[in-house]
């Protein structure tokens, strides 16, 4: 296992495996709780609960101070760790690469001695780690059939009717898997490769996003769903007013999630979508 300290500046300070300091233990790195509220009906046993959420997540680092020089090796910890300031966990192992970002809380820093263990306590509002880099599919009817092999005998094959580079897909339904432990919202992109008027895309319970907007070849809508970050843009303008009546903000639920795209005129074979999300984790 590998844990990094990033500032919000990109600074990197190794928590595992540094010369000056051992990480002795760790609070919070996989713990998760959530807060349900309900409430009672008459002549009815129990309650009803009608709100739940993942309460924000706290980690406490223990920093020992190894060898000698202990004041030195404390201001370099505080090169990297100072309160009040944004910053990151990353966390790498059995090839998984995660992050959480959080707020430096409190720094618990014993002086007048060598046996020195450093606390630093963060508050991470957004309680689930987060892989790294962005997961990026697409919906289109065009599939790309571009590729080179390494087998050199391939490429000596000429077939009469010759090679195809992509080729006209008629199923405009994908499935996108979230292997992550919580339900994440997206960043969809609509391409126009010609007109198209108001797309739209559904999951398979029937909800739906839409725009009620023509576009024309080279324009861009952009739709985050992510939560704290939803919006929708056309061209880099927005155009919050444009999103059909009845829209869901679509979440990308855990396990298997089917997506369709159209159009209201028809046209949804001059568009192409991508979705882009980050999985989360407890």
């Amino acid at each position: 296992m590998k844990l990094e300290y990033i500032t919000a500046r990109g600074d990197t300070l190794p928590l595992t495996g540094n010369p000056n300091f051992k990480l002795t233990n760790v609070d919070g790195l996989t713990a998760a709780s959530v807060e349900l509220s309900s409430s009672t009906v008459a002549s009815m046993d129990g309650d009803v609960v009608n709100n739940k959420r993942t309460t924000p997540r706290g980690i406490i680092l223990d920093l020992a101070i190894e060898g000698a020089d202990v004041e030195a090796k404390k201001r370099y910890i505080l090169r990297y760790i100072k309160p009040k300031q944004k910053a990151r966990l990353r966390w790498t192992q059995d090839d998984r690469e995660i992050e959480i970002e959080g707020i430096v809380e409190t720094i618990e820093m014993p002086r007048y001695t060598n046996a020195v263990v450093m606390q630093v306590s963060m508050y991470c509002s957004q309680p689930y780690w987060e892989d790294i880099n962005y997961i990026v599919q697409e919906i289109s009817e065009i599939l790309n059939l571009h590729y080179f092999t390494d087998n050199e005998a391939d490429m000596l094959y000429f077939p009469a009717e010759g090679i195809p580079f992509g080729e006209y897909d008629t199923n405009r339904t994908k499935v996108f898997e979230n292997d992550g432990d919580v339900s994440v919202g997206m960043e969809i992109r609509i391409i126009a490769l010609g007109n198209v008027g108001n797309p739209i895309i559904y999951n398979a319970d029937g909800q739906f996003f839409g725009v009620n907007t023509t576009m024309q070849a080279g324009d861009e809508i952009v739709i985050s769903t992510v939560k704290g970050k939803k919006t929708v843009t056309l061209n880099g303008e927005r155009i919050l007013d444009k999103i059909k009546a009845g829209s869901t903000w679509l979440q990308l639920e855990v396990g298997e999630n089917e997506f369709t795209i159209d159009s209201d005129d028809g046209t949804e074979g001059n568009m192409y979508f991508t979705v882009s999300y980050k999985q989360r984790y407890v």
